[in-house]
């Protein structure tokens, strides 16, 4: 019966293949840029170079995958979709308020989305339960609002 032998070759796609698996559960593309590497020195394995070559083969297509593929991929792949969760959200909403604002004080609580907010006003006019404001911005757990006219 014959032994299989494996050549340094094999080695080299399979870590590759391993590193494209690992990078579906490690995003980022580092490991793509590595595993495009072990591609390369698979490569000069097979056309029979030692092992300083593949090394160099691995390490420049490992670099300029990273400095060349990755930032196209994260550019594609890692775009933003223009959705705004959470409190991001609340951005440009209307509501009403639930709390009368002092004029001095500028502070106040707003019902906005269903949800009741401390809430601070950008200016020093005074609003009254039932006024219509719009969410300016979010700083920590307050409402920046600014009220409709």
């Amino acid at each position: 019966m014959e032994e299989l032998q494996l050549s340094p070759w094999h080695w080299w796609a399979a870590a590759a293949i391993v590193l494209l698996i690992a990078e579906i559960f490690v995003p980022g593309f580092w490991l793509f840029c590595i595993s495009m590497g072990c591609f390369a020195a698979s490569a000069a394995a097979g056309l029979g170079l030692g092992l300083s070559a593949q090394l160099i083969a691995c390490a420049i297509v490992s670099l300029i995958a990273f400095f060349t593929l990755r930032p196209l991929l994260m550019k594609r792949m890692w775009k933003d979709n223009g959705v705004r969760t959470n409190v991001d959200a609340l951005v440009g909403q209307r509501g009403r308020v639930s709390q009368d604002f002092e004029p001095g004080l500028r502070l106040g609580r707003v019902s906005v989305g269903g949800d009741d907010w401390r809430a601070e006003c950008t200016n020093d006019q005074a609003l009254r339960i039932g006024d219509v404001v719009e969410v300016v911005r979010v700083e920590s757990n307050t409402l920046i609002v600014k009220p409709v006219a």
